[in-house]
């Protein structure tokens, strides 16, 4: 079990997040996001991590407050968080707004790989 310090008080759970896809790896800063379906990266990971057009499991779309915009799914080899790794993790792709604090969202596609524990009134994050 990794356990991770949180601010009590905090609004955001941010995460170094390691993703590996054709032996090339890279580092997001990611927000923990228990409401995304998908783990979300930027359009520039596409070609930072070599992703292959059959790594490109579906076009789909993204339904947000300002509209419906086109996004893909793909699938990466890799993802790391807090030492918790899981394989062939599908990720929506696209950008996040510009004045973002993040990189991207951790979303359910790598957690529901594992038992996630948020405790606020302890301020305890805990992934195994």
């Amino acid at each position: 079990m990794i356990t991770r310090k949180i601010d009590k008080g905090t609004t955001h759970i941010i995460l170094d997040v390691f993703l590996e896809n054709n032996g090339i790896k890279r580092k997001l800063r990611m927000a923990l996001d228990t409401g995304a379906t998908h783990v979300m990266i930027p359009n520039s990971f596409m070609e930072l991590l070599n992703i292959k057009s059959d790594q490109i499991k579906e076009k789909g779309e993204l339904v947000s407050a300002t509209g419906v915009e086109p996004v893909s799914i793909a699938v990466i080899e890799k993802i790391n968080a807090l030492r918790n790794e899981a394989k062939n993790v599908e990720v929506m792709v696209h950008n996040l707004p510009s004045k973002s604090y993040v990189d991207g969202l951790l979303g359910l596609s790598f957690l529901k790989n594992f038992n996630v524990h948020i405790n606020f009134k302890e301020g305890v994050l805990e992934i195994n």
